[in-house]
This record gives C-alpha cells, structure tokens and sequence, in this order.
C-alpha cells in the first residue's frame, strides 16, 4: 500500500514522504478499505504545521475519511459491509491507498454518489449536523452566523440552517466568495476583511439577534460574537483557525487564550447563553456510534436531494503539497478531495 506521511512540520511541498507499507490487518470491529480517495480539513493544515495536539508525533499518516471497498473485515464486524463500497470516518490513517475504520463510524454507500462528495459527509457534515441537528434543536426564523461560511462546514452549516428554515448569515475573506455564497442562498455575506462583521450586523439588525454562532476560528472573534447573541443563543466553537500560521511557541499559545477571552457561568445564566465545544476527533475516540449515526442519517438526507456537498476542487493524490496549499491559502471553497 501507498501512504502519504508527515514526516517533518512546515511548508506542504516540504513535510509530505510518499511511502510503501504493508497491507493493513483489521482489528475485530475494523473494517480493511481499499481506498479510492480521501479528503482534507484544515485540522490537517494545523497538523502539518505541528499545531493540532491530538496528532501523532511525526512521522504519521493523517487523515479523518476515505471512500473504498471493504476488501476485509474484523471478527465482530457485520457480514453486510463485506465488498460493500462505504465512507468511513478514520481516526488518522486517510492518506493512504488502503486505510483501517471502525464499522460503527461508515456508512454504507452506493455508486452513484461521487467520492469527493461522500468525504464531505463524513467530517465536515458530520461535523455541521451534530452541532444543527444532534445536540440542538433549531427553529424556523431565527438567525444563524457561520464563520468560514464557504469552507467545507460552513456550506454543511449553510444547508443544514436553509433546511430546517434558518436564516444565515454568511462570514468569508474576498468577493468572489461573497459571489459564492450568494449562489448558496446566503441571505447576508459578509467580506470580513473588508467590514467590519459586527458592525453591519447590528447596523441591519439591530443588537442581540442572532440565536447561534458557529464559530471555527476563536481568538478576537469570540468576544464579538458574543455581544451578537440573542437571549437564548448558542454558540459552537470548533476550530482555532486564528491560531494557524504561528509557530508553536507558548507566547503564542497564551496570546490567543486571551484574545478568546473566559466566560463566567453565572453571567451566561443571566442571557440564558450557551457556549458549546465540538471536537468530533474526541467524540469518535469515546462515542464512534455518534459519528455513524449522524453519517447514516446524512446519507438519507443526500438519498433525498435536502443536502447537496460542494466540491471545490479534486486532485490526483500525488499532488498532495498542492491540494494542502490551495486549503491553507483560506481560497478555497467547499471540500478538497484526492483520488489515487
């Protein structure tokens, strides 16, 4: 088998090793997968850069989903996944020509569905409907802001709000991303680096109206946020993208501890607020039949045509320095897929 290894932190065109193994033996509630692709997310970018705790030391292969034939199977594992073509959430270990999943985290998949679409599913919808769906109960009317809104999440995010009859208002970094999220449905993108996001939201909102804030990037964005919701809003933090690009020092580590700020639960009590943590890495490590169940359920809704992934862009899996650039570069749009 072929894998893709980190094997030193840095630039993409620097840290990446194509490398030969042996093939993989399943453990008893593994499947054994004969990858046909695999995508990226930016907990890789932060990875690479040695910036992600939960990553392997180096040398690793990283990696969170692949789509693939089952060519194996562990003891405990049902006899319907036998030669079956599934997407799977993999606990690292993606880039690679054949990979390892828990049974209890993949789904079952048919033909029709393209690869880089069914990636997208299994982190970042994933990620998205645990967060609008699994945990929370949304309600037609009210107001949603997604931070990174033409990322990969945040179109999940975009789809899963539209879905349920939220509105959203859309954060992202150049025109033609604004372009994009008007083609999405957005109803308000915002180009944050050209306004200032609060002010034009309270300007054409007024204070305190919006219900919940899906934020991926921490730091000085977190306090604003914050002074933006509603009585009885939430916000879901689930990335530290305000931390990416820095090197690895304790300095840095601290300056952005106190650029997000401390919360107090006695004053959140006052609003009615609710801050929530997501990192879907943990709850795959303690609850995997959470991440299977919201697969499953996202399947259906893709079955159905009430989602619809967006693939910006695919590569051949030996451009891996390129396809890593173009995501830490924050130009891209929807979800990065490779095929071997």
């Amino acid at each position: 088998m072929k894998k893709w290894m980190i094997t030193s932190y840095g630039k993409a065109q620097e840290a990446f090793s194509l490398e030969e193994g042996p093939d993989l033996v399943p453990e008893e509630r593994e499947l054994q997968i004969e990858v046909e692709g695999f995508g990226l997310n930016f907990a890789d970018v932060m990875a690479r850069n040695g910036l992600y705790k939960d990553a392997s030391k180096v040398p690793f292969v990283p990696g969170y989903e692949v789509v693939g034939k089952v060519i194996g199977k562990g003891s405990l594992v049902p006899e319907e996944f036998q030669n079956q073509r599934v997407v799977a959430f993999t606990r690292f270990g993606g880039y690679a020509s054949q990979a390892v999943a828990d049974f209890r985290g993949a789904a079952v998949i048919g033909s029709s569905i393209a690869g880089g679409e069914a990636c997208a599913l299994a982190t970042q919808y994933c990620t998205a409907y645990y967060m609008t769906d699994y945990i929370s109960r949304m309600h037609a009317g009210e107001t949603a802001l997604i931070h990174a809104c033409a990322g990969g999440v945040g179109v999940a995010l975009t789809q899963l709000c539209h879905r349920i009859g939220v509105r959203v208002i859309g954060l992202c970094s150049s025109p033609e991303k604004i372009y994009f999220l008007e083609n999405q449905g957005v109803e308000m993108p915002i180009n944050y680096k050209e306004d200032n996001y609060k002010e034009v939201i309270e300007k054409q909102l007024g204070k305190r109206k919006v219900d919940y804030v899906f934020n991926t990037v921490a730091g000085k964005t977190f306090k604003n946020d914050l002074s933006l919701l509603a009585f009885g809003g939430r916000i879901f933090c689930f990335g530290g993208a305000a931390r990416s690009g820095k090197k690895s020092l304790l300095i840095n580590d601290v300056k952005f501890l106190l650029q997000t700020g401390f919360v107090s639960p006695l004053f959140m009590m006052m609003k009615s607020h609710g801050v929530i943590g997501v990192n879907m890495l943990r709850l795959a490590d303690n609850k995997i039949d959470i991440i299977g169940s919201c697969l499953r359920d996202l399947v259906g809704l893709w079955s159905k045509g009430d989602i619809k992934p967006e693939v910006g862009a695919t590569f051949p899996a030996g451009e891996i320095a390129a396809a890593h650039t173009l995501l830490e570069s924050g130009k891209s749009k929807g979800k990065i897929y490779l095929a071997w």
